[in-house]
């Protein structure tokens, strides 16, 4: 199939947990090609489970939208600093992804006020404005020219979102470089591998080509391939922490927890207290079941570095592995707690897992009740087993109607 050897891989509530991940960092693209894999997943190779497409779809709809609103605000900044073309690729981009007809309004205002009140060009279904593909030498040749000028722009916009050392690395690649970095970004893996091999044979001494050539291999689940790939790249590149990240992934799907150990454990003394290095150290512990020293890594990291959500919701994963439901219970509590007073929707996960200890413990309060007819309505897929929890708890309490009302609206939920 295709450039490289393709595994079984991962089901598609493994990549769609990973989206969520993403999610929650507001790492909207990443999230996107998650959600994507996983629904690709659903009809190629696992349609039984087609009632998740349901529940993925929302979240790549709510991805979508996320990253249109990251170009938005983009676009924005560079209106203020005068930079009116690449705002306006900006705002085709942040269109073109948007989900949501109110933020596609928004988009188009600023669209409209961008160019004095002209309409934009219409969007071809290659995804770019310009002109439709007829036939004939000329015609083609100018399609030719359109399609580069796209991939340019998109490059452009793409780069506009990296820092500085990147932006002056990744400009400075070549052609087959930004063909593949375009194509890695629109989710076109086997074109972005070929891409970025041949960027690589032009581009000679150290570069950052072979992580964008590893993150292709690895979404193409080529993983023997960008093992070697990334293991010679450590070896001559010992401190760039993302190569770390991506071979860890790695070993972590192969299950060889302690291949991944040796490497963190080899890590230059310059980088071993970083954020990326000591969250990848605890990860591991977790992926290993070393709770206890997942927990030290995580607590070291709050040491080093304050707290932050990513380490918090580790730190709370780590304490309900282990059977610390207390202690969990309550770092879910402060996460959706500050999510709440910061006005944003808490993540339905989280919710979900307070909830279901909270349960365990045999808690009966209006609050669960609440949280758990929230979470039908933001997580339908999983309806039945929410109004399941809601019944119950209405039995504990001897509100037989009620708990029999709920019982009936669960078994109507059920797929």
């Amino acid at each position: 199939m295709g450039l490289f050897g393709i595994f079984s891989g991962k089901p598609p509530e493994a990549h769609e947990q990973r989206g969520d991940e993403f999610m929650n960092i507001r790492a909207f693209g990443d999230a996107l090609m998650e959600y994507e894999k996983a629904l690709d997943k659903i009809d190629k190779r696992f349609p039984e489970k087609a009632h998740l497409k349901g529940r993925i779809n929302d979240k790549h709809l709510n991805a979508r939208n996320g990253l249109a609103k990251k170009h938005l605000e983009n676009a924005e900044i560079m209106v203020k600093a005068r930079e009116f073309a690449d705002a306006g690729d900006l705002y085709q981009l942040a269109l073109e992804l948007a989900a949501d007809s109110g933020l596609k309004r928004d988009i188009e205002k600023s669209m409209s006020l961008l160019s004095g009140g002209a309409p934009a060009a219409p969007v071809q279904p290659g995804g770019h404005a310009g002109n439709t593909v007829a036939h004939g030498d000329e015609d083609w040749e100018e399609d030719w020219d359109e399609d580069e000028a796209y991939e340019e722009e998109l490059f452009s916009v793409l780069l506009s979102a990296l820092p500085e050392e990147l932006k002056d690395a990744y400009s400075s690649y070549g052609d087959a470089f930004v063909s593949g970095y375009v194509a890695l970004n629109e989710g076109d893996f086997e074109a972005a591998a070929a891409y970025l091999e041949d960027a690589m044979e032009e581009n000679s001494g150290s570069t950052l080509i072979p992580l964008e050539l590893a993150t292709a291999l690895i979404h193409l689940e080529a993983y023997d391939e960008a093992v070697d790939l990334l293991e010679t790249y450590v070896a001559q590149n010992p401190e760039q922490p993302r190569a770390y990240q991506l071979l860890c992934e790695i070993y972590w799907e192969k299950k060889e927890y302690d291949r991944a150990g040796r490497l963190l454990s080899n890590v230059p003394k310059s980088i071993a207290d970083s954020k990326a290095i000591l969250i990848l150290q605890g990860e591991n512990r977790i992926q290993n079941k070393e709770y206890d020293a997942a927990e030290a890594v995580f607590n070291d990291y709050e040491a080093i570095h304050g707290k932050d959500e990513i380490v918090t919701r580790a730190l709370a994963k780590t304490y309900e592995l282990s059977g610390r439901t207390q202690a969990a219970k309550a770092l879910y509590a402060d996460i959706i707690n500050k999510c709440l007073s910061c006005a944003t929707r808490p993540d339905p996960f989280l919710k979900r897992r307070y909830a279901e200890l909270c349960y365990q413990d045999g808690e009966t309060s209006k609050n669960l009740l609440d949280i758990y007819l929230g979470l039908a309505r933001e997580d339908p897929d999983n309806r039945a087993v929410y109004f399941s929890r809601v019944s119950s708890i209405f039995f504990k309490k001897k509100e037989f109607g009620e708990a029999e009302r709920y019982d009936a609206l669960a078994k109507q939920s059920e797929p």
